[in-house]
């Protein structure tokens, strides 16, 4: 049930508020969820100037000049989702992008993905992988709808790793031969690195272009075929290296990571976030914990449902069956550690399937961590904090995933409480058996993204 509770007005000089120039929102008669607190604060309001939340009161706030006056009775406020590992460039099938496509189809693409993201509420993603920063750029200045994005660029991966999609058909027998490159490396998808002059190189690249953290691969995967998903990768001088080159631009590194072996490799060169993690340990995920890092697992990779993936390879479904036996306590351990834990999608493909996986993640977590709230901090106040890391590179420039004071005023009004039933901001049971036509989420009523409102059916 929810609680009714009173937040005490925040004192605000309503003549600094109310500038000549100033784009001002109210909301009237809300219910807020904070992002922080498991409860509403019942008939609220909350006004925003320009770009942020500059009063939240349990008292009326009057409307003066030009101020846009929204009634929210009945309504759920509540802060802008966030996806923290997600591909909107890797937008067609992996076989389709080593094969078909070339940058002009996935930059066309990733505009619809964009749009659909924003329009499910999602105003903020960390893209881990793919030339995302022109698409970036755009939204910036308006030219596309979409989320915030937070880019990584070209993910930096060793030769034989989770970031070397060549063919066995490719060049690269020998390490003479030129041009032995793959489709997502010409692209700039990804980007082989060995060694650390030229991890250095793949690293400061990134930079250069705009990214707001840095993402490696440190381990095999499913998604590629040539390394397994036990082998640890990169060495400590490797990984070392890309560490303090992130810090000297004042950010961090996120890596993609499995086992133990690796995650401890990773943390003692002071990696912070960690992409999956499936088979870690307890004592591995306190010191995460400890060390203040943070997990972000698609945890749709431990579901049962995975088996139904039309793309699945037969040999594989077998491998789905012991995941989910082994490991599909994997998301109350990490709370019983204490591990800060962030939403993931982390689908690559088709739109119709990335957007299905989307809605089945969020409903897939609610059964893995056992709490909504939980699950609404991942997409919202923890992940907001993770995106902080980026310091000086992030995109934002103020606070994300939260409803307070001096906030950056990403905001959702939805039908219903989240907190009772995450169906109102898309949570489905379905996945591959879901209508693969895009629907809105009909109890979405508006979305507004840095002050700005781009989708309202109040």
């Amino acid at each position: 049930m929810k609680k009714a509770l009173k937040l005490s007005a925040v004192a605000l000089s309503m003549t600094a508020a109310f500038s000549a120039n100033a784009a001002t929102t109210i909301f009237k008669n809300v219910d807020i969820f904070n992002g922080t607190e498991e409860k509403l604060y019942e008939d609220h309001h909350v006004m925003v100037v320009d770009n942020k939340i500059a009063q939240i009161s349990s008292k009326e706030i009057k409307a003066e000049g030009d101020a846009v006056v929204i009634d929210g009775e009945g309504k759920t406020l509540m802060p802008g989702l966030i996806d923290g590992h997600a591909h909107v460039m890797i937008n067609y099938n992996f076989g389709d992008i080593e094969h078909n496509k070339d940058i002009t189809d996935i930059s066309i693409n990733s505009i619809t993905v964009a749009e659909r993201f924003l329009d499910d509420g999602f105003t903020t993603v960390r893209d881990m992988g793919g030339p995302a920063f022109g698409l970036m750029r755009e939204i910036e200045a308006g030219n596309v709808k979409g989320p915030r994005i937070y880019p990584s660029g070209g993910f930096i991966s060793q030769t034989s790793g989770h970031g070397d999609f060549r063919d066995r058909a490719d060049a690269g027998f020998s390490t003479a031969q030129q041009g032995d490159i793959s489709n997502f490396e010409r692209m700039g998808i990804g980007n082989v690195a060995d060694g650390v002059p030229e991890v250095l190189r793949a690293t400061r690249l990134n930079l250069r272009n705009g990214a707001s953290q840095i993402k490696i691969m440190a381990g095999g995967g499913g998604s590629s075929r040539f390394d397994p998903i036990d082998t640890t990768q990169y060495s400590v001088e490797e990984t070392c290296a890309i560490v303090e080159a992130a810090k000297d631009w004042n950010t961090y590194v996120a890596a993609h990571t499995f086992n133990d072996r690796s995650v401890n490799r990773l943390l003692d060169c002071g990696v912070k976030t960690f992409e999956h993690g499936f088979f870690i340990n307890d004592d591995t995920m306190k010191r995460i914990s400890k060390e203040g890092g943070y997990v972000v697992p698609q945890m749709w990779g431990l579901s049962p449902d995975l088996a139904k993936n039309p793309l699945m390879p037969k040999e594989k479904l077998p491998m789905v069956a012991v995941l989910q036996e082994k490991y599909g306590d994997y998301g109350q351990r990490l709370l019983e550690n204490d591990v800060k834990v962030v939403f993931a999608s982390d689908y690559v493909g088709a739109n119709s399937d990335a957007e299905r996986a989307r809605r089945y993640e969020i409903w897939w977590r609610t059964q893995a961590f056992g709490s909504n709230f939980e699950v609404l901090k991942q997409m919202t106040s923890t992940a907001g904090e993770m995106l902080a890391m980026s310091g000086p590179r992030g995109t934002a420039k103020g606070k994300l995933g939260v409803i307070e004071k001096d906030a950056i005023a990403d905001i959702l009004l939805v039908d219903g409480n989240p907190l009772e039933d995450m169906s109102i901001i898309g949570a489905t049971d379905k996945w591959f058996d879901a209508d693969p036509e895009y629907k809105k989420i009909d109890t979405i009523k508006l979305v507004m993204k840095d002050g700005k409102i781009y989708r309202n059916e109040m």
